[in-house]
């Protein structure tokens, strides 16, 4: 069931391609004097038009370029923009035959035979008209599924892979109809080009990805099992991903009982001039309650790493608040390691200059921002990572560092259904100095999130000090 979250995002440049197609359309038709005699089309061609532009985007987004993860602020915000522009697509190309056929109204009977296929005796357009219908009825198939039915990860995936004969059957019946994109030469490489550039993304994300992405082969060196929580540590086979603490990875493993269709995970751990990469995964799905299965020496694929979510954490610019509920614990603790160990570094000389630049948090030099960690559950039983977060804090006592308290870090494992839902205030009263200089990381549940936004901004919160990871791809 597709979940999208009412956090803002950056989509002014898919916005503004759809008004520029809008605006190039009418352009055309004032140009040829040509138009419509029915009011009605204006509706049905401009809604076929920005749906077909969305559509576009969509397969565009779902590459895990890095620029377009650069330029929009991670992946998680990539995606959460294509769910979104790929819901508003299917609610406006059905727009397009009902108001194509709307003339025929109050003829219900003529209006719905319209609609459907026709017998097309030679004519291209109604062949054309043919596609459209198979490409709506596809579509439509997909979109039920994603919008209304939970269904295992591996399922949903894919479905997906069949939004490539949705664009296929739409350039065909464009082309096949042959009105408004392939009568107006301007208008015609305007759109065309986006039929391309989908198809080539298409094309790439489904084929190529698995060869030309960024993929690396890891060895299985440990796994622990604590219950509910997977602890999985990898080591490098073949190359050596650089990673950043928060960042996330999609799993590929070969192995009988377990899918072998990636899953994206986050990385628990900071980067380490070992190497080794920990996975915390909390068995919820059909994957992951397979990846017991996997055993020590196992050879896994990594692709990634995704996400910006650490990157105002590492610039140690403010002190920190983490807020993590659920699955959304996991970016954090990759952070809190680097947070609790950050006196455990490596002397310049050892570490190589590239990596310096990279991980400035390896060079003793570098001093972690005073974090207030705030793990939110349920009750007890829900609270999976909480070992694991103070696992964290016993491990850098043991190692002979200052307690994590008198340094300035504060812990709590805070439990809504013993204390009632956490808020902004309660936060606030525990933060030294109060949020107004800090950064708040947050990652959970959207209801969640958005409500203490709200509360910490009448606190005098800006936007700017918000850091929201909100990847979900259900």
């Amino acid at each position: 069931m597709l979940t999208t979250s009412k956090i803002h995002h950056k989509t002014f440049p898919v916005t503004i391609t759809v008004f520029i197609t809008i605006i190039v359309w009418l352009g055309s038709k004032w140009y040829f004097n040509d138009w419509f005699d029915d009011p009605n089309k204006y509706i049905a061609k401009s809604a076929s038009l920005s749906a077909t532009i969305l559509m576009c985007w969509c397969i565009l987004l779902s590459t895990r370029n890095t620029l377009l993860e650069n330029f929009f602020g991670g992946l998680d915000k990539v995606y959460q923009i294509h769910k979104r522009i790929g819901r508003l697509s299917f609610f406006l190309i059905i727009l397009h035959p009902i108001f194509l056929t709307a003339h025929n109204l109050p003829d219900i009977l003529t209006f719905l035979e319209e609609m459907a296929f026709r017998k097309p005796d030679g004519n291209i357009y109604l062949l054309g008209q043919n596609i459209g219908v198979a490409a709506l009825l596809i579509m439509f198939f997909l979109m039920a599924f994603t919008l209304w039915v939970k269904i295992p990860y591996h399922f949903w995936k894919k479905m997906h892979e069949w939004f490539g004969l949705v664009i296929l059957l739409v350039i065909f019946h464009v082309i096949t109809v042959n009105k408004d994109v392939t009568a107006y030469p301007l208008l015609a490489v305007w759109v065309y080009s986006f039929l391309f550039i989908a198809i080539v993304s298409y094309i790439y994300i489904r084929f190529l990805y698995k060869i030309w992405g960024p993929r690396f082969i890891y060895n299985v060196s440990n796994i622990t099992n604590h219950g509910e929580l997977l602890e999985i540590t990898l080591d490098p086979k073949i190359g050596n991903m650089d990673f950043k603490p928060s960042q996330f990875i999609y799993l590929v493993v070969k192995k009988n009982g377990i899918s072998s269709e990636p899953h994206p995970y986050s990385i628990a751990c900071g980067y380490n001039l070992e190497r080794h990469i920990k996975l915390g995964i909390k068995k919820l799905g059909d994957h992951t309650r397979t990846l017991d299965k996997l055993n020590s020496g196992d050879e896994v694929t990594l692709y990634g790493p995704y996400g910006r979510f650490s990157d105002k954490f590492l610039t140690s610019e403010r002190d920190c608040v983490f807020i993590g509920a659920g699955i959304g614990i996991t970016p954090f603790l990759g952070m809190w390691h680097v947070a609790l160990h950050s006196e455990e570094r490596y002397d310049n000389r050892d570490v190589p200059v590239r990596l310096q630049y990279l991980h400035p948090e390896l060079i003793r030099t570098w001093r972690s921002p005073l974090v207030y960690f705030f793990y939110v559950c349920r009750t007890e039983n829900d609270a999976t990572f909480d070992d694991d977060i103070r696992n964290e804090v016993i491990k850098s006592h043991f190692h002979g560092f200052t307690a994590f308290e008198k340094r300035g870090h504060y812990y709590e494992c805070y439990l809504s259904k013993k204390h009632g839902r956490i808020n902004a205030a309660y936060i606030n009263e525990r933060i030294n100095g109060g949020l107004q200089d800090k950064y708040i990381f947050m990652c959970g549940p959207s209801p969640m999130i958005e409500s203490l936004k709200m509360q910490f901004k009448k606190l005098g919160v800006k936007e700017h000090q918000f850091i929201v990871e909100d990847f979900n791809l259900l």
